[in-house]
């Protein structure tokens, strides 16, 4: 048993009891074939919700200064999450997930890049997980996070909608940063009206 696994399976119970979180139309399955989970990024713990929520095991890629954290690094590394530069440079490692995902991998983007305290903005939506979905074919799962003015705390409900698994389809001329562009487009709609409607509930 991986440490990821490990981690999901003992201290799953506790964090939903900690941080009740609200499941709107969690699929009963994933794929077995490669997949991007794209969600919004409010709170630390959205990495840790996917992963004792969704039924497959996801591979993360999440901001290299976390490794510079001794006892985080030790956790990170031991499951399996992929360091990014804020700087770029990593193309190596864009690579390495293209070919894990046709691989059959399912890896987990936060096109934000960094927690953000408030509703998805263009401007902030990172066009990588576009460029991975484009360069590996795979389809991509929308998910919208939303706890009280976006910020997770113990015993409040944070509320997580997914969407429907989205695949995509281009004309032979358009070249893979055309279609990058179009899949990044799309999948911020979806977030949007995720996230809109993870909102909506928590009214309820």
């Amino acid at each position: 048993m991986t440490l990821y696994e490990r981690l999901v399976r003992i201290l799953g119970p506790l964090i939903r009891f900690v941080f009740p979180i609200r499941l709107l139309d969690l699929p009963k399955e994933l794929p077995e074939e490669g997949l991007i989970v794209c969600p919004n990024h409010i709170s630390f713990f959205d990495p840790v919700f996917l992963a004792i929520t969704l039924p497959r095991p996801l591979t993360f890629m999440a901001k290299e200064e976390l490794f510079k954290r001794p006892i985080v690094k030790s956790i990170v590394k031991g499951c399996g999450v992929v360091p990014l530069s804020r700087n770029g440079g990593d193309a190596a490692k864009l690579r390495l997930a293209v070919r894990e995902l046709k691989a059959g991998k399912i890896f987990s983007i936060f096109p934000q890049g960094t927690r953000m305290r408030h509703p998805l903005k263009k401007e902030e939506f990172k066009a990588g997980v576009g460029m991975m979905a484009a360069l590996s074919g795979v389809r991509v799962l929308p998910v919208g996070i939303y706890s009280k003015n976006y910020k997770v705390r113990p015993f409040r409900k944070t509320y997580i909608a997914f969407g429907e698994i989205e695949s995509f389809s281009f004309p032979e001329d358009m070249g893979k940063k055309e279609q990058a562009v179009y899949v990044t487009d799309r999948i911020f709609e979806r977030i949007c009206e995720l996230e809109e409607k993870a909102r909506e509930a928590a009214k309820k």
